[in-house]
């Protein structure tokens, strides 16, 4: 073999490593049930129906103080137009859902805001017997 030759294989595989690290921190925050997988942005509706029911769940309000710009009824002179900003309460919906997976697997804690999806987390070891 050739030395260009070599360096191109080299360079491949290297790539290969690389495509293969970012699969696994891409999936580090999802969840795969029956061969598909769930992330951020899916709905309570896709997670229920891809991984069935969660063997713990919790249902909450929370309230946030937001800042909102409010429009007036003028025009600046850069075009913009007049108002101010204003904090304003608003309720979100809070769903946290648990899967036991089985004793040699991790605990997976699911976050929903809204109904979507927003983050996936490891726990220790389950605790259910699975085939």
């Amino acid at each position: 073999m050739n030395g260009g030759l070599i360096v191109r294989r080299i360079c491949a595989l290297a790539a290969l490593a690389v495509a293969g690290l970012l699969s696994t921190t891409a999936r580090a925050d999802g969840l795969q049930c029956n061969n598909r997988l769930v992330t951020s942005g899916d709905t309570l509706y896709q997670v229920r129906s891809l991984c069935g029911e969660p063997d713990d769940a919790r249902h909450r309000i929370e309230y946030r103080t937001v800042r909102v710009r409010r429009s007036g009824p003028c025009v600046q002179e850069n075009g913009r137009p007049c108002g101010s900003e204003v904090e304003q309460t608003v309720e979100v919906v809070i769903d946290e859902w648990v899967y036991d997976l089985g004793k040699n697997r991790f605990l997976k804690f699911l976050y929903f805001e809204q109904g979507k999806l927003i983050r996936v987390t490891e726990g220790s070891y389950g605790h259910k017997d699975k085939e």
